[in-house]
């Protein structure tokens, strides 16, 4: 087999792959992450369930590879893999537009509910370990963009950009579920409350 083909056959694999996680997206955004069939994902993506079996060995990894996907495309469009040198404040407002403020399942934001995530991180090990590896991801880049805000003497200089990070991402956790209950919360007005903590003195 050619280098040709194996790329051919690489790209093949992985549209296979991405179209059966965002046809089970779409389901499970819809119906939860127990209703929908594995024959409507399948159809829903255009393939078969020999196909799904190529790619997952069980309902379990499809879950686990759809909440690793959302979640990734999520942080991607709050502070870029490759691009972590935004200020620790924009980082912040983004958040709060695509998580919060725009309306469940719509526009770029989470787009599934908290509390499905939550279950089936108690009920799935490998659920559990995939959503856990992208709190650490965005950990990781919000102390980035931390550490280039302290550089800039935009942000306090006297707490870690890691524990800044870990601030933030746990009340970002803290502020999807006070929405998803409906508990009055301004989350704007919070957001920025926690900036006012963060920022450096003019």
């Amino acid at each position: 087999m050619t280098a040709k083909s194996n790329t051919i056959r690489q790209n093949a694999k992985t549209t296979t792959r991405l179209a059966l996680v965002e046809a089970a997206l779409q389901e499970f955004m819809k119906k939860g992450f127990d209703a929908p069939s594995l024959d409507a994902i399948c159809a829903r993506a255009g393939y078969t369930r020999g196909a799904f079996y190529v790619h997952f060995k069980n309902r379990d990894e499809l879950v686990a590879a759809a909440v690793e996907h959302v979640l990734e495309r999520f942080l991607d469009e709050i502070i870029a893999q490759d691009d972590p040198g935004e200020d620790i404040d924009k980082t912040v407002i983004r958040f709060v537009d695509l998580a919060l403020l725009q309306p469940a399942g719509g526009g770029s934001g989470v787009g599934m509910r908290f509390h499905q995530t939550l279950e089936a991180c108690a009920r799935s090990e490998n659920v559990r370990k995939a959503f856990v590896q992208n709190l650490a991801e965005a950990i990781r880049r919000v102390s980035a963009a931390a550490r280039t805000g302290q550089g800039a003497g935009r942000i306090r200089n006297d707490i870690d950009p890691d524990e800044i990070a870990r601030i933030l991402v746990a009340l970002a956790i803290g502020a999807l579920v006070a929405t998803e209950v409906q508990l009055p919360l301004d989350v704007e007005v919070t957001s920025n409350a926690a900036l006012r903590l963060l920022l450096a003195d003019r």
